[in-house]
């Protein structure tokens, strides 16, 4: 039998060697880098970002003009204009010589038809013009009304 020289298999190379080393200090080497790591005070984690204020994400609110003032004083606007549509209607079926229950049933029909649009635009605009209008109206009467009533106190 003639020996014949056979290689070393690949896994007992000395490159294979150099590699298995090297390997070995690169672990033991993150070992030692984890192991410092934990030992000392953990680190802050880093803080999200701050989140977005509502008046940041939002357009600016433009407020509307029929929402503010009197309910009351529009209350009384509506009322009042309500009326003066049913006294038309009253005068204009009275003219055509309807009978009465006629006159009082359109009468009637324009009061609410009347106090119903009022609540649409462009009469809510017109609504609010006219309840602050009366609110400035009254303001002026009571202190017009104090001012005579205080000057004619010493008479």
């Amino acid at each position: 039998m003639t020996a014949t020289r056979r290689s070393p298999p690949p896994f007992a190379s000395d490159d294979w060697m150099f590699e298995q080393q090297v390997r070995a200090e690169l672990e033991a080497e993150a070992w030692r880098r984890l192991r410092t790591q934990l030992a000392g005070p953990p680190e802050p984690a880093p803080l999200p970002p701050p989140l977005p204020t509502v008046a940041a994400t939002q357009p600016p609110r433009v407020r509307d003009p029929h929402h503010s003032g009197s309910a009351a004083l529009k209350g009384l606007v509506r009322f009042a204009i309500a009326a003066f549509g049913s006294y038309l209607t009253y005068i204009a079926g009275m003219d055509s010589q309807l009978g009465n229950f006629e006159v009082w049933l359109a009468t009637g029909t324009a009061f609410v038809v009347v106090l119903a649009i009022s609540a649409f635009e462009p009469l809510r605009g017109a609504v609010h013009a006219m309840a602050e209008t009366a609110r400035w109206v009254l303001i002026t009467g009571f202190v017009a009304g104090l001012v005579w009533v205080f000057t004619h106190m010493s008479a």
